[in-house]
C-alpha cells in the first residue's frame, strides 16, 4: 500500500530507510498482525535498532514479523468515510487524546472534529486522493493519519467501519446511516447515501482503563452520571469479574462514558468531566 502511494507522492517520507538508506528516527516498531496498540516500541537510535533486531531475531530480511518505520509526530486523526471507486462520500473526521508514549491507547474520541472548516476540508480532500491513487472500492473505509508539521501522514487504512463508538457518533451526528448502508451491501442492493452532509450535534466517549492486573471488582460512579450533562451513558466493555492481564494496551479497556452536545467541543467536555466521576476498583 505504501508503495503504491509513493509513485504518487501521497506518502510523505514514510520510507523506513529513505534517503539512499539512512535511518531518520525516531522509529516506531509494531508486530504486522497486532492490534490495539500492543507492543508498540519506539525507537530513538542506531543503537536501540540494533539491539531490537538481536532481540527480536529481525534482520533485514526477517522483517516480515514487525513493522518498522517512522514515528510521525503531530496529533492523531481518522477519517471516516464510503467509497465504492465512483463516489466518495465523507462522513466527518474523528480526533484523538491519546495517553503518554510509549503507550499509545487511545482516551478521548469526538465527532466530527473542526466540522465544516478550511481544515476539515484539507482533510477531506487528501483523504480523497489517498484512497483514489489506492484505487479503493471497498467501500467503508476508517483511515488514520497524523498531521506533522510537513503534513498529513497515513498511519494505516481500514477497510471496515469505525470501531468503538465512532459509527454510532457518525449515525447520530449526521444524515448518514452506516447500519443501512451496511444491510445494503449485504443484500447487494444499491447503497443509499444522501448527497450532501448535514451534521446536526456532536459525541464525544472517553476509555477507562486499568491500570492494575487482577480482577475487575466494581466500576464506581455510573449511577451518578445523569447529574452531568450531554446524556453521559456508561457503555461497560468489560463483565465484572473479569480478568485484567495486560495494561497500556486496549485489553485493559473497563469501558467508555459517551456524552453528546450541540458542537463536538461541548460534547468532548461533557465526556470527559462524567468520566472523572467514574472509578474503576481491580482486586
Amino acid at each position: 500500500m505504501r508503495k503504491q502511494l509513493d509513485l504518487f507522492g501521497k506518502n510523505g517520507d514514510t520510507s523506513a530507510e529513505a534517503a539512499g538508506g539512512a535511518w531518520r528516527f525516531p522509529l516506531i516498531a509494531k508486530p504486522r498482525r497486532g492490534t490495539g496498540s500492543q507492543d508498540i516500541r519506539i525507537i530513538s537510535t542506531a543503537e536501540e535498532l540494533a539491539e531490537f533486531r538481536q532481540s527480536h531475531n529481525a534482520t533485514p530480511d526477517q522483517e516480515v514479523q514487525w513493522v518498522i518505520e517512522p514515528y510521525h509526530q503531530g496529533p492523531l486523526y481518522s477519517a471516516e468515510c464510503y467509497t465504492d471507486g465512483k463516489s466518495f462520500y465523507f462522513f466527518g473526521i474523528t480526533n484523538r487524546i491519546m495517553s503518554q508514549p510509549p503507550e499509545f491507547v487511545e482516551v478521548v474520541k469526538t465527532f466530527p472534529h473542526a466540522h465544516g472548516t478550511p481544515w476539515e476540508d484539507s482533510a477531506r480532500e487528501w483523504t480523497h486522493s489517498v484512497l483514489e491513487a489506492l484505487g479503493y472500492n471497498a467501500g467503508f473505509a476508517h483511515v488514520e493519519f497524523i498531521q506533522t508539521r510537513e503534513g498529513f501522514e497515513l498511519v494505516e487504512l481500514n477497510a471496515r467501519m469505525a470501531g468503538a463508538l465512532i459509527t454510532p457518533a457518525v449515525a447520530a451526528c449526521t444524515n448518514y446511516d452506516p447500519y443501512a448502508m451496511v444491510i445494503d451491501e449485504a443484500l447487494g442492493a444499491d447503497v443509499e447515501v444522501p448527497g450532501h452532509r448535514q451534521v446536526r450535534g456532536g459525541h464525544s466517549h472517553v476509555s477507562l482503563y486499568a491500570h492494575r492486573l487482577g480482577k475487575l471488582k466494581r466500576v464506581e460512579g455510573a449511577e451518578g452520571l445523569n447529574a452531568f450533562p450531554g446524556q453521559p451513558t456508561w457503555h461497560p466493555a468489560k463483565t465484572l469479574g473479569s480478568q485484567i492481564e495486560q495494561l497500556g494496551t486496549y485489553r485493559a479497556r473497563i469501558g467508555n462514558v459517551s456524552a453528546v452536545a450541540p458542537t463536538p467541543e461541548l460534547a468532548q467536555d461533557r465526556a470527559i468531566a462524567a468520566a472523572q466521576s467514574l472509578s474503576v476498583v481491580i482486586e
